[in-house]
């Protein structure tokens, strides 16, 4: 009789495996989402911004036009899904080796840290920062857990534990019950931030019968930054500032309050803003001349440029003659008010003329440098020389609106064009067959937008709205169609207007 051969051992299941791993990755995904909220360094955050930094320009630039606002909250909620299958092939790796079971946290914590590494070094520019290393940390919190036990008494256990409902659960079970639910939470608080998200209205808040506001107020001011969950946490007492010349200054908020003061109306638009956008703004800064800096810090010799390093790791540059032009300010305050938290408290950059990412917020150290430099967003391929495009939007009335015959409005909006300024606003209503010219407000100083507006008494009819504008020098708005990357979206607005 012949003996039976023995059975080969089957390899471990990979879909339990995986199970768990991904259960692991949403419990990493929560954990961080917690201390995200609370402002201490996070997984999530290191690992989306690896992404971007990552992400090709001319993509990345494709993708800022197509989701605009939506972008921020629907990476963050793909980052959240691709931890969870990253630890999901996690799992099915370090199962395959079948490892004693108190090494599978330390074993799948290290190889996860290992696997998010580039992407996190990629964000920092380093491993030497805070947010590098808590991210080994977060996934040993959310793997430790279910192996504690045996880590304590030395020996494997398959044990199972009870539950609140007294029913038994394995540690496997308890952990993808767990992790799923609370990953289950934090998709769908990140899910409805994606769907939540919208669009700044017209910062001129107009309406039917009046002009534009000429001053955005605080609370209406477009925001854009690389961090994706708010400003960095800043305690204006124990905020300094370090600018590093031929001396070294070492300035407090106090200080800085204490110096010369400037006032200045200017606008802010970002690189990004597409066609007709609402990522533009203007407002009432206060602030110290950047020059006076340069002055008592004193220019190294050979030194063309400054840098400037931001709290949440941003840096940006300006050539020395634009940082110590006359209305290049220290700002800290907005509208007779300490700048807002997601405007650059304490301090931030005001460079007139430029896109909003040469305008660097939180502050913390300014230094001098020769030849070029390449600040977060020029590392990605966006124009260095951020000179806004010539740029109109219509304010009143809004697309696809509805207006009725036999009344008079007052078509209105802003148009733009850095220093160069704006010489003529024209709109047409007859989709560029004719043009009307519009009447132009005084901009508040040389370096704000220009309010437009025009009185139309339509009879009843489809309207195809269109306005262009005309910088200062005498160029008319392109009418190229482009995207926002790498210099500026470029285009006319059009609008589609039934009057009944």
């Amino acid at each position: 009789m012949s003996e039976a051969r023995p059975r080969p051992a089957l390899r471990p299941p990979w879909r339990p495996a995986a199970r768990l791993g991904a259960a692991s990755g949403l419990l990493a995904v929560s954990v961080s989402l917690a201390l995200q909220l609370l402002g201490l360094p996070g997984l999530l955050q290191a690992v989306a911004s690896g992404l971007v930094v990552l992400t090709p320009g001319p993509v990345f630039g494709a993708l800022i036009d197509a989701l605009q606002e939506r972008g921020r909250p629907l990476l963050v909620l793909g980052t959240a899904l691709l931890l969870a299958a990253v630890a999901a092939v996690a799992a099915v790796i370090i199962t395959r080796f079948r490892p004693p079971r108190w090494q599978v946290a330390l074993l799948g914590a290290a190889l996860l840290w290992l696997l998010t590494l580039p992407l996190v070094v990629a964000a920092e520019g380093g491993l030497g920062t805070s947010a590098t290393w808590a991210t080994l940390l977060e996934w040993l919190v959310a793997l430790l857990p279910p192996t504690l036990p045996e880590l304590a008494r030395g020996r494997r256990s398959g044990a199972p534990r009870r539950d609140l409902l007294g029913t038994q659960l394995s540690r496997r079970s308890f952990l993808e019950l767990v992790g799923g639910s609370l990953g289950a939470v934090s998709l769908g608080y990140l899910g409805v931030r994606a769907i939540a998200a919208a669009p700044p209205s017209p910062a001129s808040g107009s309406t039917l019968g009046r002009l534009p506001a000429p001053v955005t107020s605080p609370q209406d001011f477009y925001v854009v930054s690389k961090d994706l969950f708010g400003p960095p946490r800043i305690s204006g007492s124990r905020w300094r500032l370090t600018v590093t010349g031929s001396r070294t200054l070492t300035l407090s908020l106090a200080d800085l309050s204490a110096m010369p003061q400037q006032e200045q109306f200017q606008t802010l638009e970002c690189i990004s803003n597409p066609v007709g956008g609402t990522l533009i703004s203007n407002g009432s800064w206060r602030g110290v001349p950047l020059a006076k800096l340069v002055e008592l810090a004193g220019v190294p010799a050979g030194t063309n440029q400054l840098v400037f390093e931001c709290a949440d790791g941003y840096t940006e540059s300006l050539d020395l003659a634009q940082g110590i032009n006359p209305g290049t300010l220290l700002a800290t305050r907005l509208d007779g008010r300490p700048l807002p938290a997601e405007h650059g408290y304490p301090a931030r950059i005001l460079a007139p003329g430029l896109y909003g990412m040469k305008n660097p917020k939180w502050l913390t150290g300014v230094r001098f440098t020769r030849g070029t430099y390449a600040g977060y967003w020029e590392q990605q391929g966006w124009n260095p020389a951020a000179l806004p495009r010539t740029f109109s939007r219509f304010d009143f009335p809004a697309a696809s609106g509805q207006l009725s015959g036999g009344r008079r409005y007052l078509l209105s909006g802003v148009a733009y064009a850095g220093l160069r300024g704006i010489s003529r606003v024209e709109v047409s209503v007859d989709g560029g067959r004719s043009w009307q010219r519009a009447k132009l407000e005084p901009p508040l100083s040389p370096y704000c937008w220009t309010v437009w507006s025009l009185t139309w008494a339509p009879a009843p009819g489809l309207y195809q709205l269109t306005v262009r504008a005309t910088d200062g020098s005498s160029r008319p708005q392109t009418t190229s169609a482009t995207g926002s990357y790498p210099d500026g979206a470029t285009g006319l607005q059009q609008l589609q207007v039934e009057v009944g």
